[in-house]
C-alpha cells in the first residue's frame, strides 16, 4: 500500500481537499500508476456546480485526464509493465465487447465504473481516514497514485513530455476528434466554433488539418482570440459586439451560412435562434406574425434558413428595370428612367447587358430579324423545342398574331399532318392558310365549347395544343373537385376551374388519389401552414394534360406522379447529396401558392389554394415542373400513387435515412402503412430481426407478410417499451423507426436503441408545438437520433426508379391498398382511416 497526496471532494458540491490517502497494490489485470501531471476539465467543474450532474457517490478523488509512469501491474497484465510512460483513458478500449468491435463506435462497454465508481471488482483502491474514496470513472487523475484497469491505460513514446501530452486523454482528442471523425470537415469548407477553451481550440486545430478554408472563431471573452488564430481561426468575433443574434451575423459574414458549428460551451442557449415565423393559431384565421425559438439541430439533423432564390437568370427577366448595378442608364427632364426587359428598344439608344446581346450576320435585314428578338422565336420554338411536334400529329394553335403564326410554321416544319387553328378574327385565317394551317375555326361560329368541338372533330383530341392569346379563359379547365372550405370540415365536391400551366408548370390530369394521414392532418385544423379553401390531396398520379413555357422534360400525355417534395436541381440542396429538402419553391409551396404566388384554381369566384404543390384531390391539377416524376407509361396509376409519399417514406427511411446494415436487429413503432413500408425496407436491407410495435395486435398478421419477423404489444408488457426491447434484443437495437407521431414514442424509440451504434428515425409527423425530450446522455453514449421527409429520395430521379422496382416486383405495392372508392366518395376514405380499417384507399376519378 502506498501512502501519498490527493484531491478529494467529501460531499456533492464540495471543494477540493489536499489528503493523505492509501492506495491499495492493483490486482489481476490492474495497473497502479505514478501520476506526473493533470489538469483540471471543465467535466470536473460541471460535476462540482451542477446540481443535475452530482451523484451520491462520495467521497470520490476526480480527475480523467493525466498521464505518469507505471509504478507496478497486477497478475495478468501483458500490455504495460512497470517504468512505462502511459496516459490514462476515461474511455477505456477492451476490444472484445461489441462496442470495440464496431468501427462505428469508441463507447467500451467491458466495465461500469462511469456507473458504480468502483473497480471491476466492486470495491475501491483508496482509502483516507478510514473510509473507501470513490474511483472517477476509470481514472481519478487527482491523486499522485491511481489504479485503473489495463484496459483504461494506453503506453506511448517514451520521450514524450507528460506535463504536455495528458492533455491528449480527453480535451484535445475530444476536440480534435469532433472535427475529424464525428464532423468530417471537408476541405474548402467553412466552420464556426462556439467556445475557446481547449477543447474548443482543438476544433480548431481539426478543422485546419481538414482542409478548411475559413474558421470563425465566436467567444465573449476577446483575451482568448489571439491563441485561436495561432492554431487556425481565420476570424474571431465576439457576440457582445452585435446587436443582432451571434446566428444572424455568421449568416451574413458567409452568404448562406457555415458548412460546419460546434458546439464546445455546455450551453443550448449559445446556437438557439430567435426568428419571426407566421404561425396559424387555429383553423381559418390569419396568419400571426411572432418571434419564435428554433432549438440548435441535433446528430443528423440540419438547421435551414429559408430563402427564396430567383431562377436561373444572370438579370432575371421581370427584375430586368435596372441595369447590373442597380441603376438606370436613361434620364429624361431630369428623373431616371427604367429599363424594360434589359432591352428597351422603344428608343433610338439604348443599354443592355452584353450577356442579353446576339451577334448577327453583316448583310441581315434588320427590319425584318427584329421579329426574333421575341415573337417568331417564341412561337417556332414553343413548337419545336418545348412540344417537339412529332410528323404525322395533330395541333391546334389558339390566337393567329404573330406568335400564333410563328407556332403555324413551326408545326408545318416539324410534318404535323393537321394543323387547326382557332381565331375570333377571321380576317386571320388566309395568312394561317398560306403558312400551313389545315382549318381555321371561328369560337363565335360554334354553340359549344370550343375544346368541345376540337375533340369531335379530332376523334379524341389533338396531339399537340398552343395558347398564343395570353387570354386564359380560352384554356381553363372546369372539373370536379374536393375542397376543403375550413378546417373540421367534410370535404365538399365542387365544380372548379384550373387554369393553364405558366411558365415552368405542369397540368395534369389525376387519374387515382389516395389518402394520408397528412391530409387528415391539415384538415382537422392542426397544420401550422393550413389554409383555407384550399385542395387537399398530395399522393397521386396522372397524365400530362399541357405544359407552359419552358418546360423541356416532360409533355403532353406523359405518364406522372405529382411530387410535393420538389428536385430543382441548381439549389444548394439538390446539389448536396446529403438531403433531398429542394428549397426552390418552398415558401410559395407552403403558402398554398404556386412559384408566382398566385393559385390555379377558382370555385363559386374564390381563389382556392393549392396543398404541398401537388392538390391531387381534383381532377386536372397544376403543379412547378420540378415537381413532377415522368415514370413508365405501363404502370397502373391506381398502385403507384402511393408512391407519392407513404411507401417511398418508409421505405426510404430505412434504406437512406438510418441505412440499415445487413444482419441488424431494427425495430419499427407504428404497423400503419409508412410503418409497413419501414419494415419492408429494413428486409430488403438485409434485417435479421425486425420488431414490429403497435397496440393493434390486428395490424400484426399484416407487418408479418411484409417482413417482420415478430410483434408485439405495449399493452401486454407492465415495464415500458423500450426496456422490453432492451431485454429482448440484448441491449437494445440497432435501428428504431417511429411511424406514429407521438412525443412520447419517439423518446421510446430512441431510447429503445443500442448503446453506442443504435440509430433512430422519426418518421411520423407530430402535433404542432409538440416537443421532443430525452436524456442527454442517450445521445453522448452514442445514440443517434435523426429524422426524415419522403425517405430522403431526390424525388424526380427516385420515383421512377421506384416505380420501376414495382414493376419489377422488388419491392411491394399492391398490398398497401385496403380499399378502391368513386372520387364522390372520398369522405368516406377518411372515415377508414381514421376508423384503423384501411392501410391505404384510393379513389378513381
Amino acid at each position: 500500500v502506498i501512502r501519498c497526496r490527493a484531491a478529494i471532494v467529501w460531499k456533492p458540491g464540495g471543494s477540493f481537499s489536499i489528503e493523505e490517502v492509501e492506495v491499495a497494490p492493483p490486482k489481476a489485470k490492474e495497473v497502479r500508476i505514478k501520476m506526473v501531471a493533470t489538469a483540471l476539465c471543465g467535466t470536473e467543474m460541471k460535476m462540482l456546480k451542477d446540481k443535475n450532474l452530482q451523484h451520491q457517490h462520495y467521497p470520490i478523488i476526480m480527475g480523467h485526464e493525466g498521464a505518469g509512469i507505471v509504478e507496478s501491474v497486477g497478475e495478468g497484465v501483458s500490455t504495460v509493465k512497470a517504468g512505462d510512460k502511459v496516459i490514462a483513458l476515461f474511455l477505456p478500449q477492451c476490444g472484445e465487447c461489441t462496442s470495440c468491435l464496431n468501427s462505428a463506435d469508441n463507447l467500451c462497454i467491458k466495465f461500469k465504473q462511469g456507473e458504480t465508481h468502483l473497480m471491476s471488482d466492486g470495491t475501491s483502491r483508496f482509502t483516507c481516514k478510514g473510509k473507501p474514496v470513490y474511483h472517477f470513472g476509470n481514472t481519478s487523475t487527482f491523486s499522485e497514485y491511481t489504479v485503473m484497469n489495463e484496459i483504461s491505460v494506453t503506453k506511448i513514446d517514451a520521450a514524450a513530455p507528460l506535463e504536455k501530452v495528458f492533455l491528449v486523454s480527453c480535451g484535445f482528442s475530444t476536440g480534435y476528434g469532433g472535427a475529424i471523425n464525428t464532423a468530417k470537415v471537408t476541405p474548402g469548407s467553412t466552420c464556426a466554433v462556439f467556445g475557446l477553451g481547449g477543447v474548443g481550440l482543438s476544433v480548431i486545430m481539426g478543422c485546419k488539418a481538414a482542409g478548411a478554408t475559413r474558421i470563425i472563431a465566436v467567444d465573449t471573452n476577446k483575451d482568448k482570440f489571439e491563441k485561436a488564430k495561432e492554431v487556425g481561426a481565420t476570424e474571431c468575433i465576439n457576440p457582445q459586439d452585435y446587436e443582432k443574434p451571434i446566428q444572424e451575423v455568421l449568416f451574413d459574414l458567409t452568404g448562406d451560412g457555415v458548412d460546419f458549428s460546434f458546439e464546445v460551451i455546455g450551453n443550448p442557449e449559445t446556437v438557439i435562434i430567435k426568428c419571426k415565423a407566421a404561425i396559424a393559431w387555429e383553423g381559418n384565421k390569419p396568419l400571426s406574425i411572432e418571434e419564435v425559438e428554433v432549438a440548435p439541430p441535433k446528430d443528423h439533423e440540419v438547421r435551414i434558413q429559408v430563402h427564396i432564390k430567383n431562377r436561373n437568370f444572370k438579370n432575371p427577366i421581370g427584375d430586368q428595370k435596372l441595369m447590373e448595378d442597380g441603376t438606370s442608364r436613361f434620364t429624361c427632364k431630369g428623373k431616371p428612367i427604367y429599363h424594360f426587359m434589359g432591352t428597351s428598344t422603344f428608343s433610338q439608344y439604348t443599354v443592355v447587358s452584353d450577356v442579353n446581346l446576339a451577334k448577327l450576320e453583316d448583310d441581315a435585314n434588320l427590319e425584318r430579324v427584329c421579329l426574333l428578338g421575341c415573337a417568331f422565336s417564341t412561337g417556332y420554338g414553343a413548337v419545336i423545342n418545348n412540344a417537339k411536334v412529332t410528323p404525322g400529329s395533330t395541333c391546334a394553335i389558339f390566337g393567329l398574331g404573330g406568335v400564333g403564326l410563328s407556332a403555324v410554321m413551326g408545326c408545318k416544319a416539324s410534318g404535323a399532318s393537321r394543323i387547326i387553328v382557332i381565331d375570333i378574327n377571321s380576317e386571320k385565317f388566309t395568312k394561317a392558310k398560306a403558312l400551313g394551317a389545315t382549318d381555321c375555326l371561328n369560337p363565335k361560329d360554334l354553340d359549344k365549347p370550343i375544346q368541345e368541338v376540337i375533340v369531335e372533330m379530332t376523334n379524341g383530341g389533338v396531339d399537340f395544343a398552343f395558347e398564343c392569346v395570353r387570354g386564359a379563359k380560352i384554356m381553363v379547365i372546369k372539373c370536379k373537385a374536393a375542397v376543403a372550405w375550413e378546417a373540421g370540415k367534410p370535404l365538399s365536391i365542387e365544380e372548379v376551374e384550373v387554369a393553364p400551366p405558366k411558365a415552368h408548370e405542369v397540368r395534369i390530369k389525376i387519374i387515382a388519389t389516395a389518402v394520408c394521414h397528412t391530409d387528415a392532418y391539415t384538415l382537422s385544423g392542426a397544420d401550422p401552414e393550413g389554409n383555407y379553401p384550399v385542395i387537399l390531396g398530395h399522393e397521386g398520379a396522372g397524365i400530362v394534360e399541357s405544359v407552359g413555357e419552358g418546360v423541356t422534360k416532360l409533355k403532353a400525355g406523359d405518364t406522372v406522379i405529382p411530387l410535393y417534395i420538389p428536385q430543382c436541381g441548381e439549389c444548394k440542396f439538390c446539389l448536396n447529396p446529403k438531403t433531398n429538402l429542394c428549397q426552390k419553391i418552398r415558401v410559395t409551396q407552403g403558402k398554398g401558392l404556386m412559384p408566382d404566388g398566385t393559385s390555379r384554381f377558382t370555385c363559386k369566384g374564390k381563389t382556392i389554394l393549392h396543398y404541398m404543390g401537388t392538390s391531387t384531390f381534383s381532377e386536372y391539377t397544376v403543379v412547378a415542373d420540378i415537381s413532377v416524376a415522368k415514370i413508365d407509361p405501363l404502370a397502373p396509376l391506381d398502385k403507384v400513387c402511393l408512391l407519392g409519399c407513404g411507401i417511398s417514406t418508409g421505405y426510404g427511411a430505412a434504406l437512406n435515412a438510418a441505412k440499415v446494415e445487413p444482419g441488424s436487429t431494427c425495430a419499427v413503432f407504428g404497423l400503419g402503412g409508412v410503418g409497413l413500408a419501414v419494415i419492408m425496407g429494413c428486409k430488403v436491407a438485409g434485417a435479421t430481426r425486425i420488431i414490429g410495435v403497435d397496440i393493434n395486435k390486428d395490424k400484426f398478421a399484416r407487418a408479418k407478410e411484409f417482413g417482420a419477423s415478430e410483434c408485439i404489444n405495449p399493452q401486454d408488457f407492465s415495464k415500458p417499451i423500450q426496456e422490453v426491447l432492451i431485454e429482448m434484443t440484448d441491449g437494445g437495437v440497432d435501428y428504431s423507426f417511429e411511424c406514429i407521431g407521438n412525443v412520447k414514442i419517439m423518446r421510446a424509440a430512441l431510447e429503445a436503441c443500442h448503446k453506442g451504434w443504435g440509430t433512430s428515425v422519426v418518421v411520423g409527423v407530430a402535433a404542432s408545438g409538440e416537443e421532443i425530450a430525452t436524456r442527454p446522455f442517450q445521445l453522448v453514449t452514442g445514440r443517434t437520433w435523426k429524422g426524415t421527409a419522403f425517405g430522403g429520395w431526390k424525388s424526380v430521379e427516385s420515383v421512377p426508379k421506384l416505380v420501376s422496382e414495382y414493376m419489377s416486383k422488388k419491392i411491394k405495392v399492391d398490398e398497401f391498398v385496403t380499399h378502391s372508392l368513386p372520387f364522390d366518395q372520398i369522405n368516406e376514405a377518411f372515415d377508414l382511416m381514421h376508423a384503423g380499417k384501411s392501410i391505404r384507399t384510393v379513389v378513381k376519378f
